[in-house]
């Protein structure tokens, strides 16, 4: 029997699991919360809680992870040096990085080069970027490099004779048009070097602990797997690894071709569609905070709403839930005992809490003082919780603020200093029995006093609490499925979007007109709570709810169960009367149509052979595979050649040591 270890990263917890892969059932499962210091730590702890025979018998893991885009998101990572050929200053203003310098040395559309490169000016910009910038590696990137890669594979070279740092070549990253989106791909690229070369050393230090030493795999955004060196190499393709992962893991447990599939995590829950067992790809390239990618990735929906989301009491008893995320009140008190007294204490003294502030908040410090941009009196919050949470009131008077409201938490909290404890829907699912892995009582306590505010029995704030959660959820289910077939940008778009969505979320009727949701296809929800926050959502849209075994660890089991593959891509397109082939070794021109598709066929499949050597996974059995893509135009006389696109891929499923092969 053939065991794979599936580890999943992510933003509240880290999850492992071991799953047989002759009939991909999971042997056994564990989680641990993420330690985002350190996420290694958290990762051991993981994988420390599996059975050490079945760990004995590893031959393969895989790691999805949200470190990258977490990265890009924090501005992580290190420092690059942008050169970029043949930009102008109106090209140079849309690269938001810094530094950079534009290079001479121009290509055109048919991959002629019009402009040579200026090697002096290339080696003056790297020069100043190494001596004055201090920088970490370079990203090179030309204008339509694509469709002719020289200058970029020879500004390479000349960087390679000067320093040993690393160097990213834009076309090496993508084969598309776009040159502003592969500049910021490729400068992405240069930045999550270190930081998931860091990763995974620390991954194969928690494996060899354990004596396993079986290949480690990574997940892509698309939900594929790469090898350990490819992921060295091209770090930016994790991007949106963590949900990718999610939603082919639910693909997997549920058995589901077509329909929804939501992750309702911790903090956020990412959306997801399922079109003939495949999950959906974005066709502009991921998208992470203000930077767009052309990175192949899964096309998720992220909300605001996940089982830590912060519940809040406004103006006159109005209540809302998220986008932020808080410590439950139940797992405070799990890890800190000393805080259900605190939280009795308030309930006593519940009617002397100032209606400025919420009815419970706790404070944690996570991290030590180590910046220099803090206040005195921010400095002074941190040293009066090195000994252990306090609540708002207390926190107020160790510090000597004049009232609880004054207490300077909020850019300590943005910072990543300490967190916030309060009440979330992961302490009313304790509350009523549903999930009770930590303390109910803290739970019952602070579920309580947000309810003494709001003038309500608990029970009612917390199905209301509940409601609200499913509402919004539902309206973010329904504005997937309709961004799929109308270009809706935002959420919502208009005001009358959201008016049709509310009356499709609660069955309202306006004036005689009543609309009701019926969904065909199975909602797939999966993570910790997926069942108690995801019924109500799902009767309001619908829908069919399923919620797999195992759902609690889908992202892990996506990791392990997924598709090895490597791709490499070429265009041929027509010039007058010739045929010019792009690939992202070289430039040919051809008289002949079939002359150049058949060079370009060995030739994608000699460069497929190098990336699976050096890609470090020739051992896999891969079938491989070249597909052509012809795009025609109509004219009065007839069709007319635009281009093709050949592709050549290499694809294996991990499922034993002697690692099966699949066709595609």
């Amino acid at each position: 029997m053939s065991i794979g270890l599936g580890i999943d990263a992510g933003g509240t917890y880290t999850d492992a699991v071991l799953v047989e892969f002759a009939t991909q059932q999971v042997l056994a499962k564990a989680k641990a919360l993420t330690t985002k210091d350190e996420l290694s730590r958290g990762i051991a702890h993981a994988v420390g809680k599996l059975p050490a025979a079945s760990l004995a018998r590893v031959t393969l893991v895989s790691l999805s992870t949200t470190l990258a885009t977490n990265a890009i998101v924090e501005g992580k990572g290190g420092k690059v040096g942008a050169l970029l050929l043949g930009f102008d200053s109106y090209d140079l203003a849309r690269i938001d990085h810094r530094p950079v310098a534009a290079v001479p040395g121009r290509t055109d559309i048919t991959g002629s080069i019009i402009a040579p490169l200026d090697e002096d000016a290339l080696r003056a910009a790297a020069r100043a970027m190494l001596e004055h910038d201090a920088v970490d590696a370079f990203a090179i990137s030309g204008m339509v490099s694509v469709t002719n890669p020289a200058q970029e594979i020879r500004a390479a070279q000349i960087l390679a004779e000067m320093t040993d740092k690393p160097i990213v070549r834009g076309h090496e990253l993508s084969m598309q048009l776009d040159t502003i989106k592969r500049s910021v791909t490729a400068v992405l690229n240069a930045r999550l070097l270190p930081i998931i070369a860091e990763l995974i050393a620390h991954v194969k230090r928690v494996l060899d602990d354990r004596g396993i030493r079986a290949p480690l795999m990574v997940v892509r955004g698309d939900g594929t797997l790469m090898s350990e060196e490819l992921a060295r190499r091209t770090p930016v393709e994790t991007i949106l690894s963590g949900p990718a992962a999610s939603v082919c893991g639910a693909q997997v447990l549920s058995q589901v071709t077509d329909g929804l599939v939501v992750d309702i995590g911790g903090t956020t829950s990412d959306i997801a569609l399922l079109v003939d067992g495949q999950p959906l790809t974005a066709n502009t390239g991921a998208r992470v905070g203000a930077w767009s990618t052309q990175v192949r990735a899964v096309d998720i929906e992220t909300v605001g709403l996940g089982g830590d989301s912060i519940i809040a009491i406004g103006p006159r008893g109005k209540v809302s839930i998220g986008p932020r995320r808080a410590l439950p009140l139940a797992y405070l008190a799990h890890e800190y005992p000393a805080m259900l007294e605190e939280l009795r204490r308030l309930w006593e003294e519940r009617d002397d809490i100032s209606t400025l502030n919420q009815p419970v908040e706790c404070f944690v410090r996570v991290r030590d003082t180590d910046a220099g941009d803090l206040t005195a009196r921010e400095r002074r919050t941190l040293d009066a919780l090195a000994d252990g949470p306090l609540t708002r009131d207390r926190l107020a008077r160790a510090i000597g603020a004049m009232a609880p409201s004054l207490v300077p938490v909020d850019r300590l909290e943005t910072l990543g200093y300490l967190q916030r404890a309060t009440l979330t829907p992961t302490d009313i699912m304790h509350e009523q029995g549903i999930f009770t892995a930590w303390n109910r009582e803290a739970a019952e306590l602070g579920l309580a006093l947000f309810a003494h505010r709001a003038g309500v029995e608990p029970a009612r704030l917390a199905a209301f609490a509940m409601e609200t959660f499913a509402y919004w959820m539902t309206l973010h289910l329904m504005h997937r499925v309709i961004r799929q077939h109308h270009p809706v940008p935002d959420f919502p778009h208009t005001i009358a979007d959201r008016a049709l969505l509310d009356m499709a979320a609660d069955a309202s009727n306006l004036h005689g007109l009543t609309l009701t949701a019926h969904f065909d296809h199975p909602l797939v929800v999966i993570g910790a709570p997926a069942h108690a926050l995801g019924y109500r959502a799902a009767r309001t849209l619908g829908a069919t709810l399923l919620v797999p075994e195992h759902a609690e660890v889908a992202n892990a089991v996506g990791a392990i169960t997924g598709v090895l593959t490597l791709m490499v891509e070429a265009t041929i397109t027509p010039d007058e009367d010739r045929y010019i082939a792009h690939s992202p070794a070289e430039r040919r021109v051809f008289t002949s149509l079939d002359d150049a598709q058949a060079w370009t066929r060995a030739h994608l499949l000699a460069l497929l052979e190098a990336k699976i050597a050096s890609a470090q996974v020739a051992e896999f059995d891969f079938h491989r595979d070249v597909q052509l893509i012809t795009r025609d135009g109509t004219t009065n006389l007839g069709n007319l050649f635009l281009e093709c696109t050949l592709r050549a891929t290499a694809i294996c499923r991990p499922q034993f040591a002697g690692l099966e092969t699949v066709s595609k």
